[in-house]
């Protein structure tokens, strides 16, 4: 997905996905690996959660919730924040994810894709996500 840019040609899958051209509504995109996901995921990560708005929305809905920051000093706010409430805040980027292939059950990300400088980083990013999904589980992206 390209943010904050002229629009043109990506070799990302979930490039046109969400809104229609001119639209000023959130871009969003889903991409399951197959099948359906469950009502209430077990295991969600949430990439890029910056100072926690979404969180705090994602803690009644998931029963085991990850947060991946890239930020330092936010992942130490986080930690503190929800300490005892998700399972675990971890500091790394969403293109090298520091997790085992197939470990959630969704991967959410929201308003942070204009922090990933280039489209092929984007790219990875979304990849990366891909990768730590289990088969049947959904991705959700969405950024103005």
């Amino acid at each position: 997905m390209r943010t904050g840019s002229a629009p043109g040609p990506r070799s990302s899958p979930l490039r046109h996905a969400g809104r229609p051209p001119g639209s000023t509504a959130p871009r969003t995109a889903a991409a399951p690996r197959s099948g359906r996901p469950s009502a209430r995921p077990r295991d969600v990560l949430e990439i890029g959660p910056g100072y926690g708005a979404t969180t705090r929305v994602l803690l009644p809905e998931a029963r085991h919730l990850t947060l991946l920051e890239v930020d330092a000093a936010s992942a130490a706010r986080l930690r503190e924040e929800f300490a005892g409430r998700t399972e675990a805040v971890v500091h790394g980027g969403g293109t090298h994810m520091p997790f085992a292939d197939g470990r959630f059950d969704s991967v959410v990300c929201f308003t942070m894709l204009h922090h990933v400088p280039t489209p092929a980083a984007q790219d990875r990013l979304f990849a990366e996500a891909h990768r730590v999904l289990r088969p049947g589980a959904s991705s959700r992206a969405a950024t103005r």
